[in-house]
């Protein structure tokens, strides 16, 4: 038997009116609530919208309209040392390429990774621009919670990306769901190194307590030890290492790693920058270390083919931007209900599988 098809005939404005027997630009103007309509007429076509079951084609209303839509990015600038938000950026402008046909416009507004200062004056800058939507990058909490405050009395709609402080005060969130990612990490090491328990955490941030993500990554990786291999988790070593110049970094490193009376056995990384530590382990000749971090970004990818870093935890920045983007569209354009929580899936990089990973 060959396939059968149901068409649903399309309801048409005039349709309505005739129904209704009213003229077309009566419906449309019961349908945008504009013009004088008295209260019978309306009640009268309001019933035979619901009795047809209308739904209003929202893109061919926006494109005869020429109605433009804007929206603005809140996003950490991208580095030498820090060059994993061009990835979410670049989703950005991949989302934006698809939909700007249909009116959609974006700004992106850039501070310095290190600065709570910046993220805020940036993000109040962004905020006066009076766009119908924005997405944050809201690395520092409580500054991106004052924020978050200040879209919600503006009536803007606000989607996160990397870091899920939303508590009610954002219409999504895209990302992994950080603790646990630092789950899966620990499991990772414990796989690698067995019961050994002589192990660091490396935290490259001037105040972790105010980076969410940060903490919550550190959470699973101790949570997952205090189950299995208590003594493990009780004498995790911390090492939290300031945004500060590389040379700074291999002397503190140097001094916590190579200093360390109990011998370090494994490393996790709580975000990208695992390059550093792999740089200073090869300089060292310490690649015996297990390492974990994050992230496909070219100077991790070339550790990761040497066997100093021995898997990455991709967060998938790119498609969090092109998500992001996409979700204010279908909220503010389309009118659709979108997903409170959009968790990307926690994938492990090694160096077998490298060549043959397409996401970033």
């Amino acid at each position: 038997m060959g396939e059968t098809k149901h068409h649903i005939p399309r309801i048409r404005i005039i349709d309505i009116a005739r129904l209704a027997g009213v003229s077309a630009g009566t419906v449309d103007r019961v349908l945008h609530d504009r013009g004088e309509v008295s209260r019978a007429t309306r009640e009268k076509v309001l019933g035979i919208l619901r009795e047809m079951d209308y739904q209003p084609d929202i893109l061919a209303s926006t494109l005869a309209a020429r109605k433009a839509f804007r929206f603005g990015a809140l996003m950490p600038r991208s580095t030498d040392d820090s060059p994993f938000w061009k990835y979410p950026l670049s989703g950005i402008e991949e989302g934006l390429r698809e939909i700007a046909y249909f009116g959609v416009e974006a700004d992106s507004y850039f501070f310095d990774h290190a600065s709570r200062e910046e993220f805020l004056s940036k993000g109040r800058e962004m905020l006066g621009g009076n766009y119908q939507g924005v997405i944050i990058a809201p690395v520092f909490t409580e500054e991106a919670a004052v924020l978050l405050e200040e879209c919600a009395g503006a009536g803007v709609p606000v989607v996160l990306v990397n870091a899920d402080i939303c508590d009610g005060s954002c219409i999504s969130f895209v990302g992994q769901e950080s603790g646990q990612s630092g789950v899966v990490a620990a499991r990772l090491m414990h796989f690698g190194l067995g019961n050994e328990s002589r192990l660091m955490v490396v935290n490259f941030t001037r105040e972790k307590g105010n980076r969410d993500h940060i903490l919550k990554r550190e959470e699973g990786f101790r949570r997952y030890y205090a189950g299995i291999l208590p003594e493990a988790q009780k004498s995790l070593v911390q090492l939290n290492i300031p945004e500060t110049n590389g040379t700074n970094a291999e002397r503190i490193l140097e001094e916590a790693i190579l200093s360390s009376p109990v011998g370090i056995r494994g490393i996790f990384v709580t975000n990208s920058r695992v390059f550093r530590v792999a740089r200073f382990l090869e300089k060292k000749g310490a690649e015996d270390i297990v390492l974990i971090g994050y992230d496909l970004l070219d100077e991790n990818k070339e550790f990761l083919r040497k066997g100093v870093i021995d898997f990455l935890i991709s967060q998938k920045p790119r498609e969090q931007g092109y998500r992001s983007m996409m979700t204010l569209y279908r909220h503010v354009v389309l009118r659709q209900e979108v997903e409170r929580s959009q968790y990307l899936p926690v994938d492990i990089i090694t160096r077998e599988n490298l060549e043959h990973y397409t996401y970033t």
